[in-house]
């Protein structure tokens, strides 16, 4: 069967990526510079150590192996090594290619990937990275995923391959750990698709149509796979990972490998404190049980030897401590306790550093954890701030649990009590200890209580020449204030600082008396004070309706009440519009002598032009 490239549909690639912002923040990156040593460092987990390290990849134009980071969750895994029958770029998404390839140029013919070849046909672009593996535990793991751009056209003809072999003690041969969980099989395009094995597999678009993944190329790959083997601990390992393309050198494959996935089953140390509510070791009354647990070996008793550091100081910060933990066989756990002393300096916070230390020469140390000492719990009492004359509550959220002593006991409500009540003259500082009645643990802080000043009401009001009488204007004097509420006396309010106010109520009456009340207030604090007093309309606003220029002394003129003569604007208009009169400083005489008896409109206006009155007036004669 023959098989050619298929067409890239850049048009569908370009149309799809309209449907998605311009800004990419997640994305399969891949890096084919990095160096082989660099990129394998990056696999080892803990209870390994990786040497000798050996790359047969012939390449063409990229390199066919990189380092691989993955923020988007695709592969389930964040990082790791890629290795592939092509360019390690190429495994890049979106899969907008059905066919995307890279010939290397490579024939080699690796005896270990014939072994698994159905049918003993050739390989091409075969790609191979060897290294030795020193193991402390009895189990070896590593996490991987497969794609590749064989799937699903060609998976009856054409099988790429891929093996991890592993050789050394305990092992006859090589042994390959790419197979199916709970099986010997070896994985391939064939055993793991939407048919066969479906559980394990991520179907990825054709590449010929609009593609599912933005971020991976190859039009199918497994989900994360472990791979495991019994070893004998602190033994060295040969493992030999190996791709390679079957039958022709298109349609690459691929293999993530998850970063710090090669690991054995190490011991680990678990810190856990005397009282759980604190999360740290305390000085004086809060110590450290630090737990040792193994994961294999169970059924062999074994030793670890312990090394300690960091900034505390043995006999003076802590007590003894165990150099080594001793498993019987069986035994899965080990736990210790350490205490921890009060030396009362203060020197902030100081840690102790447990190594647990590899029985294994040569192999880095199996687990590492820090016991964290303070001089007290983390405890914080929030300030407070109250009007003179008035009280605050102290400690507005209260830990529950803890017995509170607050010293001096002077203007204060209780002195054993979680919140008390404060009432100083002044401001002044109090001092709180706070203890854990279970461990006596004890933590003490201080608190100012600001004592403001009350705020103090006070006001004056005016009237102003160029307005009426019914206008009145307010002057502030209130100190400590920064809120302020006014009433009228005629159902106005106004929250400004200093406000005027035009007392409409008391337009064409008789006078009135109207009673004025200002709150102010201190915001943050509540605290208010008020003042009062009465304003007196006592020529109140009058504009006349009618005038009778008879010479009778009744009603001769436009005689207004409550506004100051010369300073106001009047016009007179007849009934078809034209103005009779006018003036920019009405005397309060105008008598309309010449014009006959009859209905006309007035404009009156101050100078400021914002207050205006207007209306009719009837002229009798």
């Amino acid at each position: 069967m023959t098989r050619t490239p298929k067409f890239h549909w850049a048009l569908i690639l370009f149309i799809a990526l309209l449907a998605f912002p311009t800004r990419v923040y997640s994305q399969l990156v891949v890096n084919s510079q990095i160096s082989i040593e660099e990129a394998i460092t990056k696999l080892v987990g803990s209870g390994v150590k990786v040497t000798n390290i050996r790359v047969d990849c012939p390449s063409g134009k990229s390199r066919p192996y990189g380092y691989f980071v993955d923020n988007t969750g695709t592969l389930g895994m964040t990082d790791g090594l890629v290795i592939t029958t092509g360019a390690a770029k190429n495994a890049v998404g979106p899969n907008n290619s059905a066919s995307l390839s890279q010939d290397n140029k490579n024939e080699n013919q690796d005896p270990d990937l014939a072994s698994i070849v159905v049918g003993n046909e050739r390989q091409f672009d075969a790609c191979i990275i060897e290294f030795d593996v020193e193991v402390f535990a009895d189990t070896l793991t590593f996490d991987y995923v497969f794609g590749s751009e064989e799937y699903l056209e060609f998976i009856k003809d054409y099988h790429d391959v891929f093996g991890f072999f592993i050789s050394g003690p305990g092992i006859i041969g090589k042994r390959n750990l790419a197979v199916l969980p709970g099986t010997q099989q070896t994985i391939s395009v064939t055993n793991v698709n939407n048919r066969l094995n479906s559980q394990y597999y991520v179907d990825n678009g054709t590449g010929s149509t609009p593609f599912d993944n933005l971020f991976v190329q190859y039009d199918g790959f497994t989900r994360r796979l472990e791979s495991k083997i019994a070893v004998v601990p602190c033994s060295k390992y040969s493992l030999k990972l190996a791709i390679c393309d079957i039958k022709d050198a298109i349609y690459d494959a691929g293999i993530f490998i998850a970063g710090k996935s090669l690991k054995t089953k190490a011991p680990k140390i678990l810190v856990r404190y005397e009282y759980p509510k604190f999360p740290t070791a305390i000085e004086g009354c809060n110590g450290a049980f630090v737990k040792v647990v193994r994961q294999s070996r169970i059924q062999d008793g074994i030793t670890f030897l312990l090394r300690y550091s960091g900034t505390a100081t043995p006999d003076f910060d802590y007590g003894a401590v165990p150099d080594s933990i001793v498993f019987l066989p069986g035994e899965a756990e080990k736990e210790f306790f350490i205490p921890i002393y009060s030396d009362a300096l203060a020197e902030g916070e100081e840690s102790i550093k447990i190594d647990l230390l590899n029985p294994c020469p040569g192999l880095p140390q199996v687990d590492t954890k820090n016991v964290i000492i303070r001089e007290s719990f983390e405890f914080e009492m929030p300030d407070a701030r109250m009007c003179e004359g008035d009280s605050v509550q102290l400690n507005p959220n209260p830990s529950d649990g803890y017995v509170y002593t607050w010293l001096p006991g002077q203007y204060l409500s209780c002195t054993i009590c979680p919140q008390p009540f404060a009432f100083p003259p002044i401001t002044r500082k109090w001092r709180v200890t706070v203890q854990d009645p279970a461990s006596q643990c004890q933590a003490t802080d201080s608190l100012t209580v600001t004592v403001d000043p009350r705020p103090v009401a006070a006001f004056t009001f005016t009237g102003k020449p160029d307005y009426t009488s019914l206008d009145v204007f307010f002057q502030n004097q209130s100190t400590n204030a920064d809120g302020y509420f006014w009433t009228f006396g005629d159902g106005n309010t106004s929250n400004l600082q200093e406000p005027s106010h035009f007392y409409q109520a008391g337009f064409n009456t008789d006078s009135a008396d109207f009673p004025i009340v200002l709150t102010v207030k201190n915001s943050e604090l509540g605290c208010e004070d008020s003042a009062s007093a009465w304003v007196r309309i006592g020529n109140p606003l009058f504009i006349p309706n009618l005038i009778t220029p008879n010479a009778d002394d009744l009603n001769d003129g436009f005689k207004i009440r409550g506004i100051l003569p010369g300073i106001w604007n009047l016009n007179v208009f007849d009934r078809w519009g034209k103005r009779v009169y006018s003036t920019p400083d009405y005397d309060l005489n105008w008598k309309g002598e010449q014009l006959v008896s009859g209905i006309y409109f007035y404009v009156l206006k101050n100078p400021d032009g914002n207050r205006q009155f207007s209306g009719w007036i009837e002229i009798r004669k």
